[in-house]
């Protein structure tokens, strides 16, 4: 089983710790936020159809646990002087006007950018729009390249 989640790990971790990046914009949250979805992963019974579905599943884990960390109370509270610095020091190398202009972006615009043109969902729905429920269930998987 430990071999399994290795390995399970190591194929999505990047992947979902850049989308966390995105929502988190620093480091430290985006390591917190990713760890948090693999937790989730290993400590709940689901069985995943591929590797595809284990992605969704996750990506959409990830999503959910950046956006309640962004609502928490104490984030709202408090200021964080380090984080432009952070910023520019963790990933200088993916800076451009492109990507600052999506990581500019409200949360609800910058999921549905996300997911569209880093994730190659080719549609969503009205509801993932609208009011953001369980994209795994709802939504379209991501078009095969």
């Amino acid at each position: 089983m430990q071999g399994d989640f290795e390995a399970f790990y190591l194929r999505h971790f990047k992947a979902i710790y850049r989308v966390c990046y995105a929502f988190m914009k620093n480091a430290a949250d985006a390591e917190d936020c990713t760890e948090d979805a693999f937790v989730k992963a290993m400590s709940c019974d689901i069985s995943f159809e591929n590797e595809r579905h284990e992605r969704s599943w996750l990506t959409t884990t990830a999503m959910n646990i950046c956006k309640d960390k962004l609502k928490h109370w104490w984030r709202q509270k408090v200021t964080d002087l380090d984080e432009a610095a952070e910023q520019i020091a963790a990933e200088p190398d993916e800076k451009s006007e492109v990507v600052e202009a999506v990581m500019a972006l409200s949360v609800k615009y910058k999921e549905v950018v996300w997911l569209h043109y880093y994730e190659g969902y080719q549609t969503l729905r009205k509801c993932c729009t609208a009011h953001r429920q369980q994209y795994a269930d709802n939504c379209e998987t991501p078009a095969q390249n």
